[in-house]
């Protein structure tokens, strides 16, 4: 079923109260999550995997803390996300020179190949989507994507405020 004839029926059962954007993005969000899924699969990873990958490709040697806040799970989660990432030597663990209490998280070459493995399989998705648009739709249709992330992230940030 195309995406269209699905919107002409959350019409017709939903009426107003869901507005085509909020209903189209929704389902834009899930048909992304399911391509990337299944992206790291056929890579080897997991899903948590590659945003943990991402992170340490970003800034290597970070602390499992730091981790845990970036990706946002709790401390016992990525404990877990790690062993099973150490154990598939995607990272390693080395202990901070400096406090040699606290270990420090690194990605390995396989992690890295891993990771660069699934952006360039994510880069796929662009050419999918943008199946169709000319060069102008497409760099109009990013430019409004961006005006609407800015618009949320100021209407969250001033509700942050009023906390």
């Amino acid at each position: 079923m195309l995406f269209s004839d699905e919107l002409a029926k959350k019409r017709e059962a939903m009426g107003d109260h869901v507005t085509d954007f909020t209903f189209t993005l929704n389902v834009l969000l899930k048909l992304y999550h399911l391509h990337m899924m299944r992206s790291a699969q056929e890579i080897g990873l997991s899903a948590g995997q590659p945003r943990i990958l991402m992170s340490l490709a970003a800034k290597n040697l970070q602390t499992q803390k730091e981790l845990s806040q970036f990706i946002r799970i709790k401390p016992a989660s990525m404990t877990d996300a790690l062993k099973r990432m150490e154990r598939d030597e995607l990272i390693v663990r080395i202990r901070d020179e400096k406090d040699m209490r606290n270990i420090r998280v690194s990605i390995t070459e396989k992690g890295r190949e891993k990771f660069q493995a699934f952006i360039e399989k994510g880069a796929t998705l662009d050419e999918v989507g943008f199946r169709g648009f000319s060069k102008e739709e497409k760099e109009v249709f990013l430019s409004s994507l961006i005006r609407i992330l800015d618009n949320m992230s100021r209407e969250l940030q001033e509700m942050r405020e009023w906390d």
